[in-house]
């Protein structure tokens, strides 16, 4: 068995390779892998096959359904998904299941998401959706069938078994970089203490984890614990302790704010931090990962803190504080500007510890801090009323919270399309708590973050990481999520032919999506990186690099098995086109014509 993560754990040997050596080749050193709950309460056990514990597992934590692309390693996975009527959904490419998984886990609270495909050919592609989902704290389960004793012994004779990258260990070797928790059982009764330490990590850290079964192991018997494993995060008892530090932090300030991120849905604090909110009484806002993390009527919303673009309202509140209470967020590198001018301001509450000028706290429960935070006597400080007053939003519209924004306007264009703003805004007063939107990397997503999105749980992206085509993809696994909610994708035409595939799995499985395309013909968030001035510039044209090839959007949804299918390129016909969409008892496809030239007004300003 061998198990790896970056910094604190520990691994044994793996595939008869001398433990000495694996930590030679990687840096590091070895030791024991520490006693998982399992070992160090043994209780009673039972005899059961292999696929069947791990199934009965997930299961019980809540993952009612499995991603995937079946495969020689894998299928006994599939075969045991059927007898325990777990939701087996077979996705056209590899990195499709890994992103429809995070999604899943991403829209469930407390969700935990579980993906399986093939040893090195299907895992390999997974590696870019289970980095983000690392990243942005998403916690997907990856289940692989590993190389067998007969396969290392061909290995040994100089043979490639199936799938072989040329080392033995290549995929637990890679996986263990963007999982809290890799290992490899190498034999039946290592199985059940691999399996319970990997669910603990990732329900307990809200991250994935990578398990490893020798692929002729899957159905053998073996002797497993029948108690659930231990995954509820005990208070440290340093709660009431921080909670009292961070306001007293407040208190002090002149012009307070806070800054909520994607921890408060991850620990399943979404409704103790409303509650807080209303409490402290002081200008809130959210990153743009967390952009509607909850309700975004709740008093004292400013508006979403995506970059240095927002709106000069949410800049002035986020900005301008004196002391700003970071809770939960992942920083990118569009924040860097941000807490290299407050430093010392910001009070930080993140991955299990709490930092507060000069006191630390580590093993903190989010949830239980948040609640402490809750029960402690507060009131706010009548001198804020002047700062609080003037950061209001007059509304939750997208008119309303971008009414500061001004820019230079655009070249002039005879093109029959529309804007970035026209989008978004039609999107914005379309919407309703039926829908979870998911927007793409692409320019549309500084304009996204003004949307009036309805209800808790109404939005989420790729933010941080940032892969394009994640969008379409985690429609699927956000539409098998959630009955009562129908996903809406807004996804630039780049992203788009990343993961086209997708609108396939929706229309087998009858996913009641909406994708929207947005088709100006190249890579205009590259360029905009590159060269701006090619938007200010009628004559200009992009480099050949970043021209894409015209695909005709709408007939390649259809060949999928799209039947509500719209091309548009006017404000009228894409509104009629959203009427059209939210009514079709199946998946919806709009292709958007834009005008070439346009960006937001932000980034144009």
């Amino acid at each position: 068995m061998k198990s790896r993560k970056s910094g604190d754990v520990s691994r044994r040997q793996v595939l008869q390779v001398s433990a000495g050596l694996v930590a030679a080749a990687n840096g590091i050193g070895a030791a024991t892998l520490a006693a998982t709950p399992a070992q160090a309460q043994p209780g009673p056990r039972a005899a059961m096959q292999l696929t069947d514990y791990f199934l009965r597992r997930v299961k019980a934590l809540g993952a009612d359904t499995l991603f995937g692309v079946p495969g020689r390693t894998c299928d006994p996975v599939f075969e045991g998904a059927v007898h325990h009527k777990v939701n087996a959904v077979l996705t056209a490419t590899d990195l499709e299941a890994g992103y429809a998984a995070d999604a899943y886990a991403r829209v469930r609270e407390n969700g935990l998401g579980v993906v399986a495909v093939t040893y090195g050919v299907g895992t390999l592609s997974l590696v870019n959706a289970i980095a983000g989902a690392n990243v942005e704290r998403s916690p997907v389960v990856i289940v692989n069938g590993g190389p067998s004793d007969y396969d290392l012994g061909i290995f040994k004779q100089g043979f490639m078994f199936s799938h072989c990258g040329g080392k033995v260990d290549t995929d637990l070797k890679i996986f263990s970089e963007v999982t809290a928790f890799a290992g490899r059982a190498n034999n039946a009764s290592e199985a059940a203490d691999i399996i319970d330490r990997a669910l603990t990590t990732a329900v307990r850290k809200k991250r994935p984890v990578y398990i490893e079964i020798p692929r002729n192991l899957w159905r053998a018997n073996i002797m497993a614990p029948v108690t659930p494993a231990e995954t509820a995060i005990s208070p440290s008892g340093a709660e009431g302790d921080a909670a009292q530090k961070i306001l007293a932090f407040l208190r002090g300030a002149e012009r307070p704010a806070v800054l909520l991120g994607v921890e408060v849905q991850r620990y399943g604090a979404i409704e103790q931090t409303a509650a807080l909110m209303k409490k402290l009484g002081i200008p809130y806002s959210t990153t743009m990962l967390a952009k509607s993390v909850i309700a975004e009527n709740t008093p004292n919303f400013v508006g979403v803190y995506d970059s240095r673009y927002a709106p000069p309202n949410v800049m002035n509140v986020v900005e301008k504080s004196d002391r700003l209470l970071a809770l939960g967020c992942v920083f990118g590198v569009q924040h860097l500007a941000l807490l290299s001018s407050l430093r010392t301001k910001v009070a930080r509450v993140f991955d299990g510890e709490v930092n507060v000028r000069n006191d630390n706290f580590k093993g903190v429960s989010f949830k239980a801090l948040v609640e402490e935070l809750n029960r402690a006597s507060w009131t706010p400080n009548p001198g804020w009323s002047a700062w609080i007053g003037q950061n209001r939003l007059s509304g939750l519209s997208f008119d309303q919270r971008r009414a500061g924004m001004k820019s230079p306007p655009s070249p002039p264009s005879n093109e029959t399309a529309m804007t970035y703003e026209e989008v978004m805004r039609s999107v914005s007063d379309f919407l309703d708590d039926s829908f979870v939107t998911i927007t793409d990397t692409s320019l549309s997503m500084y304009p996204a973050a003004d949307m009036d999105i309805k209800g808790a749980g109404g939005m989420f992206c790729n933010a941080v990481w940032q892969s394009i085509g994640y969008s379409v993809a985690a429609a699927v696994g956000a539409g098998v999520a959630q009955e009562n909610r129908r996903p809406l994708v807004i996804c630039g035409d780049g992203g788009f032919q990343m993961t086209a595939q997708s609108l396939s799995t929706m229309a087998l499985r009858n996913i009641r999506s909406v994708v929207i395309v947005l088709d100006n013909g190249f890579y205009g968030i590259e360029q905009f990186l590159i060269d701006r001035s090619y938007f200010n510039n009628p004559a200009s044209r992009p480099p050949s690099y970043l021209s894409l090839q015209p695909w005709k959007y709408a007939d390649l949804a259809r060949s999928f098995g799209i039947n509500a299918v719209w091309e548009v390129n006017s404000v009228d016909s894409f509104k009629e086109a959203l009427r059209g969409a939210k009514a079709a008892q199946g998946p919806a496809f709009i292709a958007v014509k834009l005008k070439r030239k346009d960006l937001p007004p932000e980034l144009r300003a």
